[in-house]
């Protein structure tokens, strides 16, 4: 059923309306709409569109009331923030390719050079609501720092790492994709920022390693975690 058969007088008032338009009256489009509910109009220009909504123009009456709605719904969203690992993870599955588990790059192993695990912790540190371990492995010119972050009564951990170039320290390791591996199974995975810096949350397993491919130089670094996945 046409709704606007079921409202006979209120059509024939908006044809009357648009029937009293100049016929040189130029319609707005969509964009301009979009700039008018925002406020971004020229003031000349802003009067010019409300003196031609208040004509009777029923298509940019539309167009007006569409954006309005639209406007809303994007405020609504920018209100709404996404955790930085959530948005490095989904950024990086979408933009980049699985990694191949018969990878042609040189593999560099990974080391273990520091683990907070071997310190003594004051007691009140060992008591802490969240327990952080932090771990430093070298592989040829680059070095993988990471701390393993665990609240309390939580199934999943947080990791946060930095890749950095000990040879070249200013060389920037930004983009990199960082894979969370456990056997040959993907558990997680994220890209690093400008500052080499990634983060990623995931439930601990064992057989856990981490991927870096280096395109660039054809390497790959490969840091096997074992137990250190493990506050």
């Amino acid at each position: 059923m046409d709704p606007e058969a079921a409202f006979p007088f209120k059509r024939k008032k908006r044809d009357e309306k648009e029937a009293n338009m100049p016929q040189a009256a130029r319609h707005f489009d969509i964009t301009e709409w979009a700039d008018y509910v925002r406020n971004l109009t020229p003031a000349d220009k802003h009067r010019e569109m409300k003196a031609h909504l208040e004509a009777g123009c029923f298509k940019c009456e539309k167009l007006q009331q569409v954006m309005s709605k639209f406007t809303l719904v994007c405020e609504r969203e920018s209100a709404l923030e996404v955790p930085r690992y959530a948005e490095q993870s989904v950024k990086a599955l979408f933009t980049l390719g699985r990694p191949s588990r018969h990878s042609a790059l040189q593999r560099l192993w990974a080391t273990l050079s520091y683990d907070s695990a071997n310190q003594f912790q004051p007691v009140g540190v060992r008591g802490a609501h969240q327990i952080s371990r932090q771990v430093l492995f070298h592989a040829g010119d680059y070095s993988v720092d990471l701390r393993f972050e665990h609240e309390k009564g939580s199934s999943s951990m947080v990791l946060v790492g930095q890749i950095a170039n000990q040879k070249t320290p200013e060389k920037l390791m930004s983009n990199l994709p960082v894979i969370l591996l456990a056997g040959e199974r993907e558990v997680s995975r994220s890209i690093s920022n400008s500052f080499g810096e990634f983060q990623m949350e995931y439930v601990p397993e064992t057989d856990l390693r981490l991927l870096v491919p280096l395109e660039s130089t054809g390497q790959e670094l490969e840091v096997v975690l074992g137990k250190t996945n493990q506050a």
